[in-house]
């Protein structure tokens, strides 16, 4: 289903051979490498298959040389975008910063809060840290345990251009179908109910149907 906003499906635990299905009917996904256990050649396949993907290693199944070598491949084969945790270990997080901007990737640097959604004040605090470290892209993802912290997450947008704020959670739910209408130049969703990769994605069907419906009011 065609829309005019983005919606970038997240793909993690997905075997490579359906992948290339998956990608055939998006304009924009995030392989989540830390997730999908693709081997180096499967990674080269997927980025040479298509020419708006994220590239994303977050921690945990991978030390930082493992993740270094994976996201290398992913530019070197063409990710569109590269996305680095802000609050990363210092030094490797300024080698893969360095190595997108020798690139022609482009590069997101993001931050998430697993169990509360911080201060404006903060939010901002971190959302200019971000452009100040060379950010193409900054994405904020936080845990919503109150409208008024989705609130939080949406006000964003009246004061910052180039930036995906987005909430955890069932009440972050609305960030995430309100976000491209604020100005996100992308929002994510699950390849299926069966797929999420963050608690609160919205399956991609069902996203791209309440976009298309929100945007014939227009």
């Amino acid at each position: 289903m065609e829309t005019e906003t983005k919606i970038c499906v997240s793909i993690g635990k997905i075997p490579f051979d359906a992948i290339a299905g998956i990608l055939n009917k998006v304009e924009m996904a995030e392989i989540r490498l830390d997730l999908a256990g693709l081997s180096e050649d499967e990674i080269r396949a997927v980025f040479t298959a298509h020419n708006n993907l994220i590239a994303t290693c977050r921690e945990g199944n991978y030390n930082n040389l493992e993740r270094s070598r994976l996201l290398e491949i992913a530019i070197e084969y063409g990710a569109a975008w590269v996305d680095v945790e802000a609050d990363a270990e210092p030094g490797w997080r300024d080698s893969i910063i360095k190595l997108v901007k020798a690139s022609d990737s482009r590069l997101i640097l993001s931050r998430h809060y697993y169990t509360h959604t911080p201060s404006q004040a903060e939010l901002d605090k971190v959302v200019d840290e971000m452009f100040n470290m060379d950010a193409d892209i900054v994405k904020i993802a936080s845990q919503v345990n109150h409208p008024s912290e989705a609130a939080l997450l949406l006000g964003l947008y009246s004061h910052h251009r180039d930036i995906v704020a987005v909430g955890m959670g069932s009440m972050g739910i609305i960030t995430r179908l309100a976000s491209p209408f604020l100005g996100a130049p992308f929002t994510f969703a699950s390849v299926d109910d069966d797929q999420l990769t963050a608690d609160g994605q919205i399956e991609y069907n069902e996203m791209a149907g309440l976009i298309e419906k929100i945007s014939s009011y227009g």
